[in-house]
């Protein structure tokens, strides 16, 4: 496996990860929800690093699978889970030599495992396994869900983010949603 066929799936991660940044933004603070989409893959400019014990590329089924210790890198945004599962539209080989956007191949979906870690700057969100949808922008992340920006904490079992109407769901089927909001410095709520 070369690096060039690696990238049009970096290009697609870095999309993705990026997106699930925007979720750890709950908390009303100074231009929370618009400063995560700064994160991994909103821009193609600077490179995605990505490591792994291993990686497999299955053409043929159109899927990629990122194993232990999965490490995805843009700027100060940062993916870690075990297991990383990317489907994409296209063969690999074919963005070779060409940037992502100008080839013919698309992330469409991609799935992640074995508990995941998304952190940019301030802003974290763990949880047991997680999904991004390309095509509908939408993603969920279920299991232990925790939700960090700064000093708040949101806590729930399943997060599901819809990009386009803007709309972000905590949920806890076992109990009640936990949020924990912190004053800012000088005695005024976050935001304010």
């Amino acid at each position: 496996m070369t690096r060039s066929h690696l990238a049009p799936v970096r290009a697609g991660l870095a999309l993705a990860a990026g997106l699930l940044c925007v979720a750890p933004a709950f908390a009303a603070g100074e231009g929370a929800m618009s400063e995560a989409f700064k994160g991994l893959g909103s821009n193609g400019k600077d490179p995605i690093q990505i490591e792994a014990d291993s990686l497999d590329v299955m053409d043929r089924d159109r899927n990629a699978v990122f194993t232990g210790n999965v490490n995805v890198r843009q700027r100060d945004t940062v993916l870690k889970t075990q297991r990383l599962k990317v489907f994409y539209e296209g063969k690999a080989a074919d963005g070779v030599a060409q940037p992502a956007a100008g080839s013919n191949q698309q992330i469409r979906r991609f799935e992640a495992e074995g508990r995941i870690l998304i952190n940019q700057k301030d802003q974290t969100v763990t949880g047991d396994q997680g999904w991004f949808d390309m095509r509908s922008q939408t993603a969920q992340i279920t299991g232990q869900v925790v939700l960090t920006q700064g000093k708040n904490v949101a806590r729930g079992d399943k997060l599901s983010v819809d990009l386009k109407t803007g709309r972000y769901k905590l949920e806890n089927t076992g109990g009640r949603v936990q949020l924990i909001l912190e004053p800012k410095e000088g005695g005024k709520p976050a935001g304010q």
